[in-house]
């Protein structure tokens, strides 16, 4: 298990990214949201991120850097950094269950074909999955997969964040305790589709301008809130369930730390600040100003 967990929480963000995306020719122009109150005073900001990338990808801007160097405090989905450890000993507390079927038992026919071409792909097998839950099968496939592909969590915008913050105090808006309760709530069905949608995408090697990475460095949310939508994300339950819900959630825990007075960064995945109910529309209902920065 653990060669997949630092990566396991890329899986929301990288769905749908299916090679390592190269650098554009156009200086990257990843989005960022200031946030204010009536009077026009700036009390934090907004970044959307993705949390494994390829090495050589070049994303940082100086009004990132700007906004950072600003802000009292760095806030990001975990706070503590991503040790392999701690993560597989969280997954392994809420995974497994004994006497479940093996793993191509449990999606529907028409997807089993998928999940053998993924096996092949990956080289895994039922038997690396013995007893695990769907969710958790689903997660390290789409992080195995992602991997193989060069997507590193080390390359990912919250290291380099982390590094970038210095001596600042780091804040979670989530536990892997947590985060991965989420996941072993979803219901049963959920878990299935979560599991069948992962293992068709894992075998999808398309790489078009509407990849994910490249719409993350335009910073076109539009684009992002479309993709928010399709694979296993377009089902009702999953969609709520990790990302409205978690959304609403954080919303409430921002709102209360700008009251407080803190004057944070805030960096979630790109996804969760994206459409309708990502986190910009949020707090604009909960009385914020919320405007993107150029």
């Amino acid at each position: 298990m653990n060669r997949a967990i630092r990566l396991v929480l890329a899986v929301l963000l990288l769905a749908g990214c299916h090679a390592p995306a190269t650098p554009t020719e156009a200086a990257p122009k990843v989005a960022l949201w200031e946030i204010s109150d009536d009077t026009g005073a700036v009390h934090g900001w907004l970044f959307g991120t993705v949390h494994a990338l390829p090495a050589s990808l070049h994303w940082q801007r100086p009004a990132i850097e700007r906004a950072l160097g600003s802000a009292d405090r760095l806030v990001l989905e975990i706070g503590q950094p991503l040790d392999e450890k701690v993560a597989g000993e969280a997954m392994g507390r809420v995974a497994f269950t004994d006497g479940l079927p093996p793993v191509s038992q449990r999606v529907g026919p028409k997807y089993r074909d998928a999940l053998a071409k993924v096996y092949r792909k990956l080289n895994l097998s039922d038997d690396q999955f013995k007893d695990q839950e769907d969710w958790a099968v689903a997660l390290q496939i789409a992080a195995i997969s992602g991997q193989k592909e060069g997507m590193m969590p080390d390359s990912g915008v919250e290291p380099e964040l982390r590094r970038m913050n210095g001596a600042r105090p780091v804040e979670g808006l989530e536990t892997l305790d947590g985060q991965f309760g989420v996941f072993d709530r979803l219901p049963a069905r959920a878990q299935q589709v979560l599991l069948e949608q992962v293992a068709v995408e894992a075998t999808d090697d398309k790489d078009d301008e509407a990849d994910l990475m490249q719409l993350w460095l335009r910073g076109d949310e539009l684009g992002i809130a479309r993709e928010s939508t399709t694979g296993f994300l377009a089902d009702a339950q999953l969609h709520e369930a990790l990302l409205t819900g978690r959304n609403r959630a954080w919303a409430d825990e921002i709102d209360a730390m700008l009251k407080r007075g803190a004057r944070p960064f805030i960096a979630v995945g790109a996804a969760h600040v994206a459409g309708s109910d990502g986190l910009p529309r949020m707090l604009m209902a909960r009385g914020w100003k919320v405007r993107r920065v150029d």
